[in-house]
């Protein structure tokens, strides 16, 4: 019995490698501008991209779980050592994202660096494009599940922000913050 789980617990751990492994080959093979750190575990479904000299920097030992979505479009992502990327969380720049160390970004949080403009009443909004503004996520931040962080926003070293919190400003380092918009709870 013993023999089986351990048999079961290494076919496990070699079927992540595996998938890890064949994630990064094809991310080589089919896109440009993309660096990635050595240990760097990559779930299902994940998707890094660029377009238009768009580049992607990841750090290592980063983890990304399933269908994690990265987009830089004319734009720089970069995720330092150790950071977590939550399942389904959409990072996507325009201008630039930076990550630092030790993140941990649970699921299903979205980090965007652009909003559309919409000023003119006679045109579509989405033909008006876009204002983007840089991102800068500090080392040790924890974004929980559900967050949203907008365009121009800073997050300081150590802070938390809680679950579905909208960030809309700076926010301070070693600080609890949530609520729509986030707002200061507590220091850490």
């Amino acid at each position: 019995m013993i023999a089986v789980r351990k048999v079961r617990s290494a076919y496990k751990i070699i079927s992540i490698f595996l998938i890890s492994l064949l994630s990064k080959i094809k991310l080589k093979l089919l896109e440009e501008n993309i660096d990635i750190g050595l240990r760097v575990l990559i779930g299902r479904r994940v998707i890094i991209r660029t377009t238009d000299n768009g580049k992607v920097i990841i750090g290592n030992d980063v983890i990304f779980e399933d269908n994690a979505y990265i987009y830089a479009q004319n734009a720089i992502i970069s995720i330092g050592d150790n950071s977590f990327i939550g399942s389904g969380s959409q990072i996507m720049a325009k201008k630039s994202i930076s990550i630092g160390k030790d993140a941990l970004i649970s699921a299903y949080c979205i980090i965007r660096d652009a909003n559309h403009t919409f000023k003119k009443k006679d045109i579509p909004i989405r033909e008006q494009g876009h204002i983007a503004e840089p991102i800068t996520i500090s080392d040790d931040v924890w974004l929980g599940a559900h967050c949203v962080v907008t365009s121009g926003c800073e997050i300081g070293e150590g802070a938390v922000i809680g679950a579905n919190a909208v960030v809309t400003k700076e926010i301070e380092k070693y600080t609890i913050n949530a609520g729509v918009p986030a707002k200061y709870i507590r220091d850490r």
